[in-house]
Formats: C-alpha cells, structure tokens, sequence
C-alpha cells in the first residue's frame, strides 16, 4: 500500500467517525474534515494589516487605504491526543447581518448553519507556539477563489502545513465572501461596475484584469510585510523559499503575482485558466514568468455547440484559446508542468473542502471526493517539495509514474514534453 492509500485509508475513515457527544442523527450530519497526512499539528493566527500605499477601492472620501486580513497556519508540535478548533473564526458575527448570512450560504450551502454552531471543526489550534525547524519552514501564499474564503479550503492548507509549510492565507478583501475585521466591521463581497460598455465578454475580461491586478498586489504588499519581519510567526519562516498558491480567482492572480515579483520562486494555479484568453491573463506589460509554474486543470472535454452559443463564443475562439495556452505554458520557466486530471467526481470544486462535506453521507461519493483532493494534494507536495525543498519528484518527472486519471506535462521552454500517453489538453 503506497503513501496515498494509507493516507486516503485514514481520511476516509474520519469523514465517518461519530462523536460520542452526539446523537446517532447528529453523528450522520455533520461532515469532518480528514486528518491531515504529515507529521505536524496545525497552528493559526489572524494578522490585520492595512496596505498604506493603496486607497480602498469603494471609499467614498478616497482616504480610507486597502485593508486586508492573513491568517497563518504554521507548524506545532503534535500535542498528545488530536484538538480541534473553529473553521471559521467569526462565522457567528457574520451570521448576524442578513445581506452576509446570505452570501456565505450561497459559498457554503447547507453546511453554513454548522459551522455557525462549531458543529464543523478545523484540526487547528489558535494560537499554538509554533515548531521550530533550523533555517525556518518554507512559506506558501495563498489566495482563495472568487467569492470564496481561504477557510473553504481548509483540508488542503492543513495538509501542507502538517508536511512543514507555513501557509500564509490572504483575504482578499471584496473578493473573498465576507471578511471580518477586529473592529467588528465585515466587508462582503462586491466588485466595481465595469467603465466599458458594449460587448460582454470584453467587460468581462475588463474586470478580471482590474480584480486580478488588486489580488496580485495584495500577495506582494503581504510578501513585502512578510520581509521587513512585521508579522508575528516570521522566526518560524524560511524567506528564501517561498510559493504562491491560488484556485481559480486566486490561481489568476497568483499567476500574476508571480510575473511581477521574482521573490516568489514556484508559483501553483489551481483551475485558474482563462476562457478565452489562456493559461493567465495577458496584460500591457507582456510579463513572463520567470519562476517554475505548474498549472493543475480538470479535464473538460470540448464544448458542444449548444454550450459554445451559451459561452458567446465560436469553435475557431476555443480553439485559439487552446493554441494560446499551449503558447503561454511554452514561454513559463523550465521546470514548470501542466497536471490534466480525468477521475470521477473531479471537478472545479475539488480543490476546495466542498466536495468532502456535501458527500459525507454517500460513501462511493465520499471515496470519490476524498480520493481526489489527496491527490491534489499530492501533486501540490510534489511541485513544492522540488523547489522549495529539493526533494526528488517522481510523480512530475518519471514517465509511467502519475497515478492513474492523471496526465503529467512537463514544459522546458523549447522542449515541451508529456510523461503518459493521450492529449494533455482538456
């Protein structure tokens, strides 16, 4: 039995595990999250930060700067016996106000009222001293997807801290869900009225460039923070080894930072591709990225004509966005990878925890869902553990050893070249 067996065997034993506080029916409600694979326990911190050389985008009197909450999750020492804390600190203040407690059901359904109650617990604990490790642990940023939270993804930022990663959250205000501020405020999501008019698509584009831009800004003025040492946690971390991480909204933009600021030495796109622009956004400056780049997509097949109407798009636009991509993952670093991923159940959301919680009941479903965000995981490991780690990675660079469903792209500038069979495409 290999390490991702054993590691789906243990998680999948805990999304079933009953509390002995429970009624057999609470016992069968409530989701767990599965227990992460490395040897670390999990610490966390909230940092509030204001950026004062950025003005809030929606301030009225155009005084008000860009203000941004990071949560740290850090290694600890695994304490005898496995506590567990909030998932989402300040879920009840949030429920409190109709207009949040309505967008945060619409991210997190019928799991919401749990963890409102706590009943749904993260394997956190706050405030924890933090491990020590010589040289300090490797730091990844991340970024959660549009509308979304970084709390959303908590099984995977568990996972990579209990592998000896500090992970570095960022809310991104206005684009994240709902933030709650230590003063009591709570931003909820919104987005500017886009200045163009006329064609759709092109607004669309217009403010994915805009938002995109504001999140790449958010990592580097974090990152900048990070390196004049005024966060707490920074003796645990390693400042020359350091990754971003973003899906979907976040992998766009993590993209981006990663073109503007070569301190980032890897840089992971989670389903952050861009119909029908490419593998990232274009932007006026022609930015290359000149870090190691791995792109991790689901595969979808082609589109039908029907869905292509629906798109607003023809089948020569698809397939130059194809063309564009290829070109673009052909320009990145040498060392950067392409991870397709054809398995049953995988799907945009399989980054996230949701996947995991909305099939707790359904066990085929629930093997489907567990199994395919260890893999993620997994490949996520593989990537940062070669260049933040200098750990061999021969789930990226051995032909024949990507796990089943899963097809291993590598792009060395001039030489691109796949590690399985078939089109790596889509």
């Amino acid at each position: 039995m290999n390490h991702l067996q054993h590691a789906f065997t243990a998680a999948l034993s805990v999304v079933f595990a009953l509390s002995p506080c429970q009624t057999e029916a609470q016992r069968m409600s409530v989701p767990t999250l599965p227990v992460p694979s490395g040897s670390y326990a999990i610490g966390r911190q909230a940092v509030h930060l204001i950026d004062s050389a950025r003005a809030d985008r929606f301030a009225t009197d155009g005084k008000r700067r860009r203000e941004l909450m990071v949560y740290i999750w850090y290694p600890v020492r695994r304490p005898v016996g496995q506590l567990t804390g909030d998932y989402l600190p300040g879920a009840k203040q949030m429920d409190e106000t109709s207009s949040v407690q309505q967008v945060m059901r619409g991210e997190f359904e019928s799991r919401w009222p749990l963890i409102v109650s706590g009943s749904i617990r993260s394997h956190v604990l706050a405030n924890a001293p933090p491990a020590t490790h010589p040289g300090g642990f490797p730091v990844v940023l991340f970024s959660h997807g549009l509308l979304s939270t970084s709390f959303a993804y908590s099984a995977q930022l568990e996972d990579l801290v209990s592998h000896g990663y500090v992970v570095v959250a960022i809310e991104h205000t206005d684009a994240a869900g709902a933030v709650l501020f230590p003063d009591g405020q709570i931003r909820a999501f919104r987005r500017p009225t886009s200045a163009l008019s006329g064609d759709p698509l092109q607004q669309m584009i217009s403010a994915m460039h805009d938002e995109n831009e504001i999140g790449a800004e958010d990592v580097r003025f974090v990152l900048d923070t990070l390196e004049k040492r005024e966060l707490p946690l920074v003796e645990a971390m390693d400042m020359q080894r350091i990754a971003a991480v973003g899906h979907s909204y976040g992998g766009t933009l993590t993209a981006r930072a990663c073109q503007l600021d070569p301190r980032i030495r890897a840089c992971i796109s989670e389903d952050g591709e861009v119909n029908p622009i490419g593998a990232f956004l274009d932007y006026p400056d022609h930015a290359l990225l000149t870090q190691p780049f791995l792109l991790i997509e689901i595969d979808r097949p082609p589109p039908s004509d029907e869905e292509l109407t629906h798109m607003r798009e023809t089948r020569e636009q698809w397939e130059q966005y194809l063309t564009r991509e290829r070109q673009q993952l052909e320009s990145c670093e040498a060392g950067s990878y392409r991870a397709v991923l054809r398995r049953p159940g995988m799907v945009h959301g399989s980054f996230s925890d949701e996947p995991v919680f909305t099939t707790a009941q359904e066990s085929e479903k629930a093997s489907e869902a567990i199994g395919n965000l260890l893999l993620i995981e997994e490949i996520n490991r593989a990537f940062l553990g070669k260049y933040l780690k200098r750990q061999a990675a021969p789930l990226l660079d051995k032909h024949g050893d990507a796990p089943a469903g899963v097809t291993v792209e590598h792009f060395a500038k001039q030489t691109p070249r796949a590690n399985t069979s078939g089109d790596p495409r889509r």
